[in-house]
C-alpha cells in the first residue's frame, strides 16, 4: 500500500507527501481546515488527513495538473481558479500514462489505492485571487500567481507568514505547456510574490521551504538567463510527446533545491494533444 508521509512545518500547518514526492498542505484552524492541493491521488490521502484533523477540509487547488488535483477525488469536491477549472478533467489521460510508467519502473506499487481508479471525479467550484478563508485563528488568502498555468494560485497563510505556492515557482520551472505563459509573465509573478507578506514559500514537490528573498535573486536571475539562452531540447521521461526547451542556469543535480533551470515551449514541436508536466 502506498503511504502518505506528513511533517508539521508550522503551528497548524502540515506538509503531506505521496510516493512520488507530490506534496500538499493541511492548514488547520480552530473552526475549519483547508487542504491546499491533493497530490496525484496515490495512497489514501483522506485517511492521512483524518489522522491529523477531525474536521472535513475544504480542498483548494493551486492549479489543474493531476499531480496536484488527482487526490481531490478522495474528498469529492475542490475549488480551482476559473482559468484552470476546464483543464482538470483532461488531466486523467496524462495521469494514467505517467503512473503506469512509474509502476512499470517499480517506483510505486502496482495495486495500491489510487484515486483515479478508486474514486469518482471531484465536483469543482471556483476560487479566485483575493478570496479569504477564515479558519478560526488562521486566515488563508488566495493570490494569483500566473505563469506555470494562466490560472495558478498560491495560498498565503497570513499568521504564519507562509506562502503555499504549488508550482508557481520551482527550481526547475516548467513553462512549456500550452496553458503556460511566457517567461516575461513568470518574471512579473516573481516580482508580485516578492511584495507579499511572507518569509518562506513552500512548493508542490520539495520538502523544504524557500526564502522570499530568493525570488528576485536566483529565481529571477534564472528567468533572465532563459530569455536570452538558446537552450537544449528536452523530453519528458514519463509522458510521450511532452517536450520543451531546457535552459540550465546553475547546478548539476536537478533533484537539488539549489538547481535552477527553466523549461520553455518548443515552438517547432508538433502538439499531438495538450501537454504539461509537474513543476519540479
Amino acid at each position: 500500500m502506498e503511504s502518505i508521509g506528513s511533517t508539521q512545518i508550522a503551528r497548524g500547518v502540515w506538509q503531506l507527501s505521496d510516493a512520488l514526492d507530490d506534496r500538499c498542505y493541511l492548514v488547520r484552524g480552530e473552526e475549519r481546515a483547508l487542504l491546499v492541493d491533493a497530490t496525484s491521488g496515490l495512497g489514501d490521502l483522506r485517511a492521512a488527513v483524518g489522522a491529523l484533523c477531525d474536521m472535513e477540509p475544504t480542498v483548494v487547488l493551486t492549479h489543474s495538473h493531476y499531480d496536484h488535483s488527482g487526490g481531490a477525488r478522495w474528498f469529492g469536491e475542490a475549488l480551482v481558479s476559473p482559468e484552470d477549472l476546464p483543464l482538470v478533467a483532461a488531466e486523467e489521460a496524462d495521469a494514467r500514462e505517467a503512473i503506469a510508467t512509474q509502476r512499470s519502473r517499480g517506483l510505486v506499487g502496482a495495486d495500491g489505492p489510487w484515486a483515479y481508479d478508486d474514486a469518482p471525479a471531484a465536483r469543482l467550484s471556483v476560487v479566485r485571487g483575493g478570496d479569504v478563508f477564515d479558519l478560526g485563528g488562521l486566515t488563508v488568502e488566495a493570490v494569483r500567481l500566473p505563469g506555470h498555468t494562466a490560472g495558478s494560485l498560491g495560498y498565503l497563510v497570513r499568521e504564519r507568514r507562509m506562502l503555499l505556492s504549488g508550482d508557481a515557482v520551482t527550481p526547475v520551472m516548467c513553462l512549456y505547456a500550452p496553458e503556460s505563459l511566457a517567461v516575461s509573465a513568470y518574471r512579473a509573478t516573481l516580482a508580485r510574490m516578492s511584495a507579499l507578506p511572507f518569509d518562506e514559500f513552500w512548493t508542490g514537490h520539495h520538502a523544504q521551504g524557500f526564502a522570499r528573498e530568493e525570488l528576485m535573486g536566483s529565481f529571477d536571475a534564472c528567468a533572465a538567463f532563459a530569455e536570452g539562452d538558446a537552450g537544449h531540447p528536452w523530453q519528458s521521461s514519463t509522458i510521450a510527446g511532452e517536450v520543451g526547451t531546457l535552459h540550465i542556469f546553475s547546478g548539476s543535480d536537478p533533484e537539488s533545491p539549489d538547481f535552477r533551470a527553466i523549461i520553455t515551449r518548443r515552438e517547432s514541436a508538433p502538439r499531438l494533444r495538450r501537454r504539461r508536466r509537474r513543476g519540479a
